[in-house]
């Protein structure tokens, strides 16, 4: 999976579901917790999104602010997710 693949559907969900369809300069290295773009709320919708949108859970053990930072973060945390499961590794 290319690296667009992830982050523009991630950017595009999070630029309609927590920022009401603006993008408002919405970019790899926004700071989205700092910002306050998403709360905690907001990270357990993008959980969903991810699921349904990459078909990978998120473990836990993962669910750490490091990995919501930005899009960036977002988007190494998926691709990670995506070759685990591909080669059959778990969590």
């Amino acid at each position: 999976m290319q690296r667009t693949e992830v982050l523009q559907p991630v950017k595009d969900y999070i630029a309609q579901q927590a920022l009401d369809g603006r993008d408002v300069g919405l970019d790899e290295t926004t700071p989205l917790l700092e910002w306050g773009v998403i709360n905690s709320l907001e990270i357990v919708r993008l959980l969903s999104f991810i699921q349904k949108q990459f078909n990978v859970a998120v473990p836990n053990e993962k669910i750490i602010a490091d990995h919501f930072t930005n899009l960036t973060s977002i988007t190494d945390l998926v691709l990670e997710l995506v070759e685990r499961q591909e080669k059959g590794i778990d969590h």
